[in-house]
């Protein structure tokens, strides 16, 4: 199958109930064609396999890049969505991006639900659904601390510094319940390797994410992430390696301004421009032998204009109905409604707000397929009680963000769900 092909394929599914017809969803493909998929692809690619995991991508878009393959590095580019892409190299730029993709194998794949960050890296780095995992989003309510969290920054999220909740109890080798990816490499004697930002690297939600990673390699910009990529894939010549990367640039640009703006379009072209002449132009014959070069996304975004986003702080009656901020994501909201207050906030929403947002009981959600399966205990406290999905261009948030949103993601839309993954043996550039 080509690329055309496949996203035809993840587009064509009926949604399952209680999710209604006619907004344009698009279904995590949780089957063989999402990010969730690429853990047990690494691992077959070298020659392993990930017991409990969901299934490596359907072995027609991999089979060609295994044999003599010693090397994978996989690169994380926030928000890169296939969308975002092809508009891209509509307009003529990101030609780096496409010769890879002549060069190798370019296929859309789908994101999770919600399609966002803490739960994507998660997924990523474990091969196991949201569901499974746990840590469904960027707000979290985490019973066992009983405190309404920011999932990235594990500090309450009524402010409070970062990793604060680490001294509340939450243990980084514990907090997500799955075995990671890199931990059952380094029982088959192969080696990982992470490029990650220096802010990020003793965070705890790194420290959780990169479980039996055997070196983290800080960089500070945008110029050294790849130049330390490029390093660290030469001074691991010779071995059987798993080598990642993220670069969160783009995201941060598009959530300032959108993903169309053209300062958003500034970082694309400055991140093509490194991806050459920072890494690849940079690599000798001999770092390129039994090497694979995987880019792919962890979700897409779409734009959301300020006067489209819903604030439950100014709704009284709604606030009034609810036991803690609203959680998960403005674009997957998750409800915790006081006792009897459930069927209220339903009818609420769907008066005050006629077509603007579908309400569902998260049990029925999950039940449904829709965060994966198995669903974990800890998933289903995670959820809330109602998920609230937005219709078209419009978010439910707690209170205006201090610094306004334009580009957002979490929710169902192609723009949002669709990402690249870009293959290449990097013998054939």
């Amino acid at each position: 199958m080509n690329a055309e092909q496949i996203e035809r394929l993840l587009l064509a599914p009926t949604l399952p109930e209680p999710l209604p017809a006619g907004q344009g969803w698009l279904l995590p493909h949780y089957e063989g064609l999402s990010i969730a998929n690429l853990p047990a692809t690494v691992a077959a690619l070298l020659g392993s396999d990930l017991p409990g995991a969901l299934p490596p991508l359907a072995k027609e878009i991999w089979d060609a890049w295994a044999p003599g393959l010693q090397r994978v590095v996989l690169i994380i580019l926030d928000a890169l969505g296939y969308r975002i892409l092809q508009d891209r190299w509509a307009a003529g730029e990101g030609q780096p991006f496409h010769d890879l993709a002549q060069a190798g194998f370019l296929t859309p794949l789908t994101s999770i639900f919600p399609s966002t960050t803490a739960a994507a890296l998660v997924s990523l780095r474990t091969g196991r659904p949201p569901a499974e995992h746990g840590w469904l989003a960027y707000y979290l309510y985490l019973r066992e601390l009983g405190v309404a969290a920011n999932a990235i920054t594990l500090s309450p999220y009524r402010g409070g510094s970062g990793d604060e909740l680490l001294d509340w109890g939450l243990d980084p080798e514990t907090m997500v319940a799955v075995p990671s990816l890199a931990e059952h490499l380094a029982t088959a004697g192969i080696g990982t390797r992470a490029v990650l930002a220096a802010h990020f690297r003793n965070s705890g939600f790194t420290k959780m994410l990169y479980r039996g990673v055997a070196e983290i390699r800080p960089h500070l910009q945008a110029s050294d992430f790849w130049g330390q990529l490029g390093r660290v894939v030469s001074e691991t010549r010779g071995e059987r390696a798993f080598i990642t990367g993220y670069w969160g640039g783009f995201d941060g640009a598009a959530h300032a301004y959108g993903p169309q703006d053209n300062l958003s379009q500034a970082e694309f072209r400055t991140m093509s421009h490194l991806l050459r002449e920072e890494f690849l132009d940079r690599l000798s014959v001999k770092d390129r032998e039994g090497t694979l070069l995987l880019l792919t996304a962890d979700h897409g975004q779409i734009e959301i204009p300020p006067e489209q986003a819903i604030s439950v702080a100014d709704h009284p009656l709604l606030q009034q109905s609810l036991l803690v901020p609203v959680m998960g994501e403005s674009r997957a909201a998750f409800l915790y409604p006081r006792p009897g207050q459930a069927e209220a906030i339903t009818a609420y929403l769907e008066q005050q707000f006629e077509d603007t947002f579908t309400v569902l009981r998260s049990a029925d959600a999950l039940a449904a397929g829709l965060f994966g399966q198995p669903v974990s205990d800890e998933a289903r406290a995670r959820a809330g009680e109602l998920l609230v999905l937005p219709h078209g261009n419009h978010a439910l948030q707690q209170n205006k963000p201090k610094v306004p949103l334009v580009g957002r993601h979490g929710g169902l839309t192609d723009q949002e769900m669709l990402v690249p993954l870009i293959g290449a043996r990097l013998e054939a550039l």
